[in-house]
């Protein structure tokens, strides 16, 4: 016999009484026949199930779009700092998931150290594995730059690296190249960068293994980091690429190696014309290297 048969069998037609409430007339509840039984337990049972579907649907859709940082996400930084709650990246080219740490940094945005640290990167397919930059190529103007005050690199290694359209007061170059061009333009007008107060300012920091790592600005007044640090980020596929930066220092010495392995008569490395330097100071050296 089963559950509902034999709760069936003990009420049977019995009426179930209901406490009197003084100045309420309450009718007693009566559960009439077997069949009525098992059609009330049914409907409790279907009914508690479709809840327990539907909330089980719908933690699993919170949980499956919910990215903390450093996780690979979209996250947006704005003058009240990180928002730390990511958004889902859309698809690759070939329509799989995307692995991408991008941090966008809104106008005006004011961050004291932003550190990349310890990170793997790299994925058939993929044009840049570092990629700073505007958002967009619509991002542009006089203030429609990356601010900093210190730009370091150090221990990371890449196929290629490629650096435009900026100013450095002081620009140290050092890295070992597969083939490199030095072509950085020579300008006594370039100021010096600081942004040393860390007033209404934030330090993020990642070490993740991901696709790629972007570092956005996403409107026409920049936004200003004061230390931006890479450290140990590794990429086997993707080229290093900047782009509409103003720094201070860049120390970016013989601890990184850059090389696609097309030998040292061919560029791995290229510094652009259009990035400008008051100071420059080049000690890159050609090697062969192959970084896969």
């Amino acid at each position: 016999m089963s559950l509902i048969e034999k709760l069936a069998h003990m009420v049977g037609n019995r009426k179930v009484p209901v406490p009197a409430i003084p100045g309420l007339s309450v009718p007693s509840i009566s559960f009439g026949s077997k069949a009525t039984l098992k059609i009330i337990f049914l409907t409790i049972i279907v009914s508690g199930a479709a809840v327990a579907v539907g909330m089980y649907f719908a933690i699993r859709d919170v949980v499956g779009s919910t990215y903390n940082w450093p996780d690979a996400a979209v996250y947006q930084v704005t003058e009240d700092g990180l928002q730390t709650m990511g958004k889902k990246n859309p698809k690759m080219e070939d329509g799989t998931d995307s692995q991408t740490l991008s941090i966008r940094l809104a106008d005006g945005a004011r961050i004291s150290t932003l550190r990349i640290k310890d990170s793997d990167v790299g994925r058939t397919g993929i044009a840049r594995s570092l990629d700073i930059s505007p958002l967009t190529t619509g991002v542009t103007g006089a203030q429609a730059y990356l601010w900093v005050g210190n730009l370091t690199i150090t221990d990371s290694s890449f196929p290629t690296f490629s650096w435009q359209n900026s100013e450095v007061g002081t620009l140290n170059t050092g890295m070992l190249c597969d083939g490199h061009t030095m072509a950085a333009t020579v300008s006594n007008t370039v100021s010096d960068l600081e942004l040393s107060s860390e007033r209404a300012s934030s330090v993020y920091e990642a070490s993740s293994t991901v696709d790629r790592i972007q570092i956005h600005i996403t409107g026409n007044t920049g936004a200003y980091v004061n230390h931006l640090i890479i450290d140990n980020l590794d990429a086997w596929s993707g080229a290093a690429f900047f782009d509409r930066l103003k720094v201070g220092t860049v120390t970016f010495g013989n601890t990184n190696r850059i090389g696609d392995g097309s030998g040292i008569d061919s560029a791995s490395c290229v510094v652009q014309s259009s990035v400008s330097g008051r100071v420059i100071n080049n000690t890159i050296q050609d090697r062969p290297i192959t970084v896969r």
